[in-house]
């Protein structure tokens, strides 16, 4: 925050990295009343218009002090399933900012909207055509974009490798493996035919690129956290998510689900993911063209790839701001 010239203060609150640890909740009981103190001191130095929150127990000071000094409070809700602590502080907001439908069922009526999740402009510069060209794919033909997130996901590069050979005779592959699993893959990629191995693109992490490799995409293969599904769909890009197995209140297999009924992804539980099951399922979809329309049709309709001003008007109306 600072490298941005953004004042910034930390108050003393931790996040709850272990919600079943009663070690954990007696310590963060124990600093709420500090930290909710250093908070209203700070807002009260500060006097914001308004309070944005993307909720979760550290947070809940800053929340309280904002409360008790009538600020209004915006919270964002990034999965479909809010966590016990947004649920709380969605009773305390003013207005509620949610990413998927399936949240409004939880979430207080009247108050909570679809703004969508916040996706950086940079990204979506990007076109088909200049992606293509950035990357060195062909104009023409399908291109399946498979990534597991920054950090890379095992179970499906291992999946993909299974798969390589099968995949790149019907289309070419984009691959984002995660810088720990690089090595493997482009060892994998230097076995294949020079035929097959001009198709696959294998990347340790994408930045910019990233822009680049979903626009040039007609099928994206990945997880299901918040912004592995918003940022395909802000290009009208359909999905083939694999939801994170561990992930807390299985709220990426909620997430998922969320999208896949709203027509624009098919889920592949974790547990069933091996590559007959990842050929099968790419395959149906490049063979159909008809269902990958109306999957891409679906996944613009879902997409909001302009939920950052949204959610900044929000903020202005909240706070009246001119």
């Amino acid at each position: 925050m600072a490298g941005a010239g953004i004042p910034f203060h930390a108050t003393v609150m931790p996040s709850l990295r272990d919600p079943d640890s009663r070690f954990s909740l007696v310590t963060r009981a124990a600093l709420m009343p500090i930290a909710s103190v250093d908070a209203f001191v700070q807002i009260m130095k500060f006097r914001p218009h308004v309070c944005c929150t993307t909720g979760g127990l550290a947070s809940l000071p800053a929340v309280l002090a904002a409360r008790v000094a009538r600020v209004p409070v915006y919270i964002w809700e990034g999965n479909a399933i809010p966590g016990r602590v947004n649920r709380l502080l969605a009773g305390w907001s003013q207005r509620i900012g949610a990413t998927f439908e399936g949240s409004l069922r939880v979430l207080p009526r009247g108050r909570t909207f679809v703004d969508g999740n916040p996706i950086r402009r940079s990204l979506l510069k990007w076109t088909k055509e200049s992606g293509r060209a950035k990357l060195g794919i062909p104009a023409d033909g399908p291109v399946l974009f498979v990534t597991g997130g920054s950090q890379g996901s095992a179970p499906i590069n291992h999946a993909v490798l299974g798969a390589v050979s099968r995949l790149l005779r019907r289309a070419t592959v984009i691959h984002h493996t995660g810088n720990a699993h690089l090595a493997q893959v482009a060892a994998k990629r230097e076995t294949l035919p020079p035929e097959l191995r001009e198709r696959y693109h294998v990347y340790g992490y994408l930045h910019e690129e990233m822009g680049a490799a979903l626009a040039a995409a007609d099928l994206v293969v990945g997880r299901a956290s918040s912004s592995s599904i918003a940022e395909p769909l802000a290009f009208g890009v359909p999905l083939i998510l694999v939801p994170f197995a561990a992930a807390a209140e299985a709220h990426q297999m909620a997430n998922a689900q969320d999208i896949a009924e709203r027509g624009a992804a098919m889920v592949i539980r974790e547990s069933q993911l091996d590559a007959d099951r990842l050929v099968a399922q790419v395959t149906g979809l490049l063979d159909d063209p008809a269902r990958l329309a109306r999957m891409a049709k679906a996944a613009r309709a879902a997409g909001h790839p302009d939920a950052a001003t949204a959610i900044a008007g929000e903020l202005r109306k909240l706070g009246r701001c001119p």
